[in-house]
């Protein structure tokens, strides 16, 4: 279908033509004509860069052109909400304007009102359904990307309530590249059907087996035994590869390894971007091997990287400078990232009691990624068979079909805090009610056994009443009580909750940061690190020397929790050493943990440290804890000792220039106020932006000539921070 043919706006088709887009691709063409832009639900089923966006871009556009409204798209990434939002920013051109929002989830984003293409992480759109926000009401379509992962175990339960919740409210387009059962899904969605197997890049799929590689077809080639040799003969070849593992060590460790081959491939050029980009990236010991690996043309991806080193890997990626990255499956989850050849070293992982098969969806998942449109004719998935039979890879990841995909709402964490949302935040008034509501699930909709709900609800009902989250009356209608509404609009787990609200007398009696880092680690919302068989004595005897301090029981040897307990004091002893700074590449190294995984805490943290303050505030708070509980946030939230909570109130003031301020002698605000604009930027981090910010938080003018200077003054900047550091 070509695109000036489209019934749709003639705006949009000038949009698209404008890109350099004439024709659709046949799976496109196909979504088209399904309903959609008369404002049919859809799910579509199509491979990887086959065009679904563009799909969900021209629904729409011409749907708020036409009808008016909101449209939001929904991304299970807040990477993939920061590339969607560049992506979706050309449609401003015909006056529709586009957000992003993915944090904060006690808040109602009123200002999201003023826009009309929003795009937002499930967990976030969860939250601002719950906070009732008035432009909701004008939502007219509901984009769901990646819909397979309302299978996932984390998050899928999130993603199938906004749907249940927008069903009859808003036109519901469904994108997958993998379902399968995406026919069961349509079923629920009350939507149409879009399946295909086409791809604008022809897929080749493999099994590679000691120096043997062995097509679908059955054609056979030969390669140095080493699947590596398959990487070099890629970018030999002028071309990218993406090479999936199952842990972040064997990322690091292979990309290192290749890198010094690949980097005899290197133009001189390229090397020499390639060491400046190395050289940017911040000292620590992660940051030492993805050094060495860039330098050679190589990277490796996991989650233990921060944002901003993943963000520099995948831009290099795209670029052509990198030329392979060695990924754990993080990056299979939608980030737009495709490559000549996907090599899949591993199609098992370690899961809790032993190796267990890596799903086919997620396998075909990291397939779909080979083969980059406009770039390559032909894109090449190869699985590697390194102790497994060849045969039954072929059989199993080349030709087999990905699994069904079922509701996570049989995750009672999920389910928990999804009744407690649909009580308190959704108007449900009766038992009734609540299982009506709950028959419009995809988890009935797959059972469809009214009498397993009623009991699984029941038990969840009791545990709210019985914790004092909601009430009935005489008439067994529902009581939203101040406990259960404010939890709900947190956003955190009732068990969470009630374990804050089991600890606040000893909070009261005994305020103290150990006590409060271990109270959060040990609710079910905290991503609790694991304490190693040879730390456990270590944080066994930490506790007993903190044992005081706790709020709750050190568990005997034989308790299941005895593990979990010392996972959450060494996590609490993480956010200890946080507060009284100790330097970041210290607490790496002291803990053998990643960049991304201290970020990882330290949002947490965060988050689940506001909810418990304000939780307090619900029960009659004792003034002075409560101070002591926002100073402790603070500190959290900046990485700072007790001193530098004055200088960290200031703007763009954090822990690094907050100890340099301190250090070069001006302690307090006041000290800044009286201070010589030279003299504040002798000192290390402080800028003239930095400084005209502070000027205007106290609303006094910078000084007449105050800028002349700066370029002297900061190359004079005194050597304060490091030193501390050290």
């Amino acid at each position: 279908m070509r695109i000036e043919e489209l019934p749709v706006d003639e705006r949009v088709k000038r949009v698209i033509i404008e890109r350099g887009i004439e024709e659709l691709y046949p799976p496109q063409g196909e979504a088209l004509k399904s309903g959609v832009l008369d404002g049919k639900n859809l799910v579509l089923a199509i491979p990887t860069a086959s065009g679904k966006t563009l799909v969900s871009e021209i629904v729409m556009a011409n749907k708020l052109l036409r009808e008016g409204g909101k449209a939001v798209y929904l991304v299970p990434l807040k990477a993939l909400a920061e590339e969607k939002y560049r992506e979706f920013k050309a449609w401003e051109v015909l006056g529709l304007r586009v957000a992003a929002t993915t944090g904060d989830y006690d808040s109602t984003d009123e200002w999201l009102g003023r826009y009309d293409i929003i795009i937002a992480t499930s967990e976030k759109f969860d939250s601002l359904l719950r906070h009732g926000s008035n432009w909701i009401r004008d939502v007219k379509l509901v984009v769901a990307d990646e819909v397979h992962l309302i299978g996932s175990y984390d998050r899928g339960a999130t993603l199938e309530m906004i749907l249940s919740h927008m069903l009859d409210r808003a036109q519901i387009l469904a994108l997958s590249a993998t379902v399968g059962n995406a026919e069961e899904l349509a079923e629920w969605l009350n939507a149409e059907l879009v399946v295909s197997d086409w791809r604008p890049v022809e897929l080749k799929k493999g099994v590679f087996h000691l120096g043997e590689l062995i097509w679908e077809d059955g054609k056979r080639e030969r390669y140095p035994e080493n699947w590596e040799s398959l990487a070099i003969d890629a970018v030999k070849r002028g071309k990218q590869a993406l090479v999936f593992v199952n842990t972040r060590r064997s990322a690091e460790k292979e990309a290192v390894s290749l890198s010094s081959k690949i980097a005899r491939l290197l133009t001189k050029p390229e090397t020499r971007q390639l060491k400046e980009l190395a050289d940017s990236l911040e000292e620590n010991p992660t940051n030492e091997k993805l050094k060495k690996a860039i330098r050679g043309g190589v990277a490796f991806h996991h989650a233990g990287l921060s944002r901003t080193e993943r963000t520099m890997i995948e831009d290099a990626f795209r670029e052509g400078l990198i030329k392979v990255i060695t990924a754990t499956p993080t990056l299979s989850a939608g980030i737009n990232l495709p490559a000549f050849r996907v090599i899949i070293r591993d199609t098992k992982r370690y899961a809790g009691f032993g190796w267990t098969d890596i799903p086919v969806l997620e396998i075909q998942q990291m397939m779909g990624r080979a083969g980059r449109p406009k770039y390559d004719r032909v894109g090449e998935a190869i699985v590697v068979a390194r102790t497994e039979d060849p045969k039954k890879l072929m059989e199993k990841y080349i030709h087999g079909k990905p699994e069904k995909l079922f509701s996570m709402l049989a995750n009672e964490q999920a389910f928990r805090s999804q009744v407690l949302a649909l009580i308190t935040n959704f108007g449900v008034s009766n038992f009734r009610e609540l299982i009506g509501f709950l028959e419009k699930t995809f988890y009935f909709h797959q059972r469809k056994d009214t009498s397993s709900i009623e009991y699984k609800a029941k038990d969840i009902v009791y545990f709210l009443i019985e914790n004092e989250f909601v009430d009935m009356d005489m008439n067994d209608r529902f009581i939203a009580l101040p406990f259960g509404k404010r939890t709900s609009q947190l956003y955190i787990d009732p068990l969470t909750a009630k374990r804050f609200k089991d600890a606040f007398p000893k909070l009261e009696r005994n305020p103290n940061p150990f006590g409060i880092f271990q109270l959060i680690a040990s609710t079910p919302d905290m991503a609790t690190l694991n304490a190693r068989r040879r730390e456990m004595e270590d944080y066994l005897d930490l506790a007993y020397e903190f044992e005081e301090k706790l709020y709750t029981n050190i568990p005997y040897y034989e308790d299941y929790r005895f593990q979990t307990f010392l996972g959450e004091i060494k996590t609490a002893k993480i956010l200890l050493d946080w507060i009284n700074e100790v330097p970041e590449a210290r607490i790496y190294e002291t803990y053998s943990i990643d960049p991304g995984d201290l970020y990882r805490i330290l949002e947490l943290a965060d988050w689940l440290m506001y909810s418990l303050i304000e939780l307090y505030k619900l029960f009659e708070p004792e003034k002075d804890v409560l101070n002591y509980l926002r100073d402790l946030h603070l500190r959290l939230r900046h990485g700072v000792r007790e001193e530098l909570l004055e200088l960290v109130r200031l703007p763009n003031i954090g822990r690094k220039r907050a100890r340099a301020l301190y250090n070069a002698g001006f302690r307090t605000q006041e000290d800044i106020m009286r201070a010589k604009v030279r003299d504040l930027l002798e000192v290390e981090g402080i800028g003239m932006k930095v400084v005209e910010g502070l000027f205007r938080h106290f609303g006094v003018e910078m000084p007449k000539g105050a800028k002349k200077g700066s370029k002297k003054a900061e190359r004079a900047r005194k050597g304060t921070l490091d030193d501390f550091l050290k």
